[in-house]
């Protein structure tokens, strides 16, 4: 699906108390720690602000409301904090915690067990 070599979109479902919507083409940023849902599209889905938190980004700094999604990819499904924005990503956590990584060179997710390091 991507467009540019190493580019990689999944199409996301979005859950929220008041719905759910299917975006056909979200860019996977690994270079995100968070996701992030437009706000307009959290707005209409019922998924209020839960606190306010600073992203560090291209030249300092800037402040974004978080809240919780339950965000589906690929089958995978799991509540996740995503930034209430102005345009809707997948991040490195949202990946994690789903259980995929990137393949760059075929443009796709691909199932990736957790690492677990025990307490010594």
């Amino acid at each position: 699906m991507g467009t540019h070599v190493g580019e990689v979109y999944a199409r996301v479902r979005v859950h929220g108390p008041r719905g759910s919507v299917e975006l056909e083409r979200v860019l996977v940023d690994t270079g995100a720690t968070h996701s992030m849902v437009d706000r307009t599209i959290a707005d209409r889905l019922g998924m209020p602000p839960e606190r306010r938190t600073r992203f560090a980004v291209v030249g300092g700094t800037i402040e974004f409301p978080v809240g919780l999604a339950l965000l589906e990819i690929e089958g995978q499904s799991f509540r996740v904090p995503v930034i209430l924005g102005d345009r809707n990503l997948v991040g490195l956590t949202t990946l994690e915690i789903l259980g995929f990584a990137v393949d760059p060179v075929e443009c796709k997710l691909i199932p990736k067990a957790g690492v677990l390091y025990p307490a010594a």
